[in-house]
Parts: structure tokens; C-alpha cells; sequence
């Protein structure tokens, strides 16, 4: 399932950010992906100074968002990347790489962008990602994140005018398959529904056991 999520970032974490953004030296995307003919972007190091704060921003902005948890029940996250686009750059249709060489090595299953640029700081350069309903495509607000399968063919259209900033990472869910993740975020969502509602019957609390006796099968720690 694709979600767009609205103010991820405050403004102050998307002004630390685009500050960032500013005082870096980005180097050429290739670097992380050194064979690759469709990517052509630029992004932060990460032995860059403001690569471990900008990671820890974003990083801590995603686990505060109880929808993103719902969405990935995260057992596992790649730190944040800032990226950059300038005119002429895009990053062509791909799927992201399965297994990240990190300390301890981590699976994607769950990708996410996070925009930092608005909307009309540039032209072009939407996030365009496969759909059985065919390309959905992503030009969000500031502070806004679109979180997709990892297992999804996307693509970053290219930038015309402008610079496009963004911040991307990954996640290892402690539940591998994607259905089943579908089937506890639309339990949450119905327990989210019956409380909003005052829920008299109880049904909250039977939607909600049966969503943790099926984490409780389905996860893996």
C-alpha cells in the first residue's frame, strides 16, 4: 500500500534540514550505487557534519509518527540520506536493493521519502511509483512522507528547474509480508475508528486483541 503522510517535520526540523542542505558538500548518488546507468542525483555523505544530525532529525521524526509504526512496524531503520536534485538530474524506474550491508545487516521492506523542499522550489522531479492502478505519482509539502513497499518499481522524474531536497530511508519490518502488515494497519485503523467513536460495545478491545495475538504469530524479533 502507498500512504502519503502530512507533517512529518515541523517547520523548525524542516528549516534545520534545508540549512543542512545548504552548508553540505553532496557528492554524486553513485557512490552508494557505483553501477548503476539511471541514477543521477547528488546526496550527503555520510561522513559529511551534517549527515548524523540530519539523520537523527528525520529518523526521529519518522519514530515519533504513530502511523508510520502502525504502517511498518519497524524492527529495523537505515539512517536518513539527504538527497539532492538539481535540473537535469532524475533517478530512473528501479527497485531498491534488498539487503543494506549495515552493522547488523538489515532487509528492506518498507521505503520512505520524506520531502523537504516545497512543492514550488521545483519543476518536475515527481516520485512516481507502480501501482496495480497504474503510476501514482508524489509531489508533497514540505515536512510530508510517502511510505511504499520496497518490492514497488518508483522512479524520481527528471528535475526541469529548481532543486529538489529530500530525505530517503528504509526499513526492516519485524512482519516480512507486505499482506500481513496490510491486515494489522486496517485492525488499527478500526480501533482507531471505535475509539473516536467512544466505542460502547467494546469492540476496540476485541479489534485490538486479535491484531496483537496476530503480531504475536506473524513477527519476527
Amino acid at each position: 500500500m502507498l500512504h502519503h503522510l502530512r507533517n512529518v517535520l515541523t517547520a523548525d526540523e524542516i528549516a534545520r534540514l534545508r540549512q543542512i542542505a545548504e552548508q553540505a558538500n553532496f557528492v554524486p548518488g553513485q557512490i552508494t550505487n557505483p553501477h548503476s546507468r539511471i541514477k543521477d542525483n547528488l546526496q550527503l555523505p555520510q561522513n559529511d557534519p551534517g549527515s548524523e544530525e540530519a539523520g537523527k532529525l528525520v529518523r526521529a521524526a519518522i519514530f515519533r509518527n504513530q502511523t508510520i509504526r502502525d504502517i511498518v512496524v519497524p524492527k529495523q531503520v537505515a539512517r536518513p540520506t539527504l538527497c539532492l536534485y538539481k535540473p537535469g538530474m532524475t533517478y530512473g524506474y528501479h527497485v531498491d536493493e534488498a539487503l543494506f550491508p549495515s552493522t547488523p545487516p538489515m532487509r528492506s521492506d518498507v521505503s520512505c521519502t520524506v520531502f523537504i523542499s516545497d512543492p514550488d522550489d521545483y519543476q518536475g522531479g515527481e516520485l512516481e511509483v507502480e501501482s496495480g492502478a497504474g503510476v501514482v505519482s508524489f509531489k508533497c509539502g514540505a515536512g510530508d512522507a510517502v511510505v511504499y513497499p520496497s518490492t514497488t518499481v518508483h522512479r524520481v522524474a527528471p528535475v526541469t528547474e529548481g532543486r529538489r531536497i529530500v530525505a530517503i530511508t528504509w526499513f526492516q519490518s519485524m512482519v516480512r509480508d507486505q499482506r500481513q502488515r496490510d491486515v494489522l494497519l486496517q485492525l488499527q485503523q478500526v480501533a482507531n475508528i471505535l475509539h473516536a467513536a467512544g466505542d460502547p460495545q467494546g469492540g476496540r478491545t476485541i479489534t485490538e486483541a486479535i491484531r496483537t495475538n496476530l503480531l504475536r504469530m506473524w513477527a519476527e524479533l
